[in-house]
């Protein structure tokens, strides 16, 4: 008589168990595309004249943006106001004048690949989501990007709010995009606080045309 030995119990945790409930059919790059660029088309943000020079070389897989080219002014109550979000557009609290870019992005439209929300990185002060983006080679948001992102997908704000690491207000403040009452706000963080609501996105890379 031979014996054998109990097979080890698989336990499938309650995450494990919701991911087998849903049946997620990504897009297909070509199809991400065309979405992105048919909001901001819509937006009268870019034209399909902007897009055309990407058609052909997007990115395999992963999340990415086409960056529309940004007005020499920016009017940031209008940009804040095609952000819709639970039928509420945005509001504007900072001057665009204050505003300074720390990254250098390409003239023009260009795409902004391996896009990461920042919901990978709540709980944690500006100061350092922005060390450990750059120790992992990849880039901070401007304040711009950060806007088109939420332009584009305003389900962002479903899971937390943005530290946009990569622009400055009058130097040292964070620009910001939030939820308060439900409306979408863009401000600025000047205490570099952490809260597990905020998180910092970033990108692999920005291609131009």
């Amino acid at each position: 008589m031979t014996t054998t030995e109990p097979k080890q119990k698989t336990i499938i945790t309650a995450d494990q168990y919701r991911a087998l409930q849903r049946q997620v059919e990504l897009p297909t790059p070509q199809a991400l595309f065309d979405f992105v660029v048919e909001t901001l088309v819509a937006k009268e943000l870019a034209t399909y004249k902007h897009a055309d020079p990407f058609r052909n070389k997007l990115p395999s897989s992963g999340l990415f943006l086409l960056i529309p080219p940004r007005p020499e002014e920016l009017d940031l109550a209008h940009l804040m106001e095609l952000i819709e979000f639970r039928g509420k557009t945005g509001t504007n609290h900072l001057n665009a004048g204050n505003l300074k870019d720390e990254v250098k992005v390409p003239d023009g439209p260009y795409l902004v690949t391996d896009a990461e929300d920042g919901s990978g990185r709540l709980n944690t002060k500006p100061s350092v989501s922005k060390a450990n983006i750059l120790k992992e080679n990849r880039s901070p948001y401007l304040a711009f990007e950060g806007i088109i992102h939420t332009v584009v997908f305003p389900s962002v704000f479903e899971t937390h709010n943005m530290d946009l690491c990569g622009s400055r207000c009058k130097g040292r403040g964070v620009p910001d995009l939030y939820l308060n009452d439900d409306k979408p706000k863009l401000n600025a963080d000047w205490y570099d606080s952490a809260s597990p609501e905020w998180g910092a996105p970033s990108c692999g890379s920005r291609v131009g045309a």
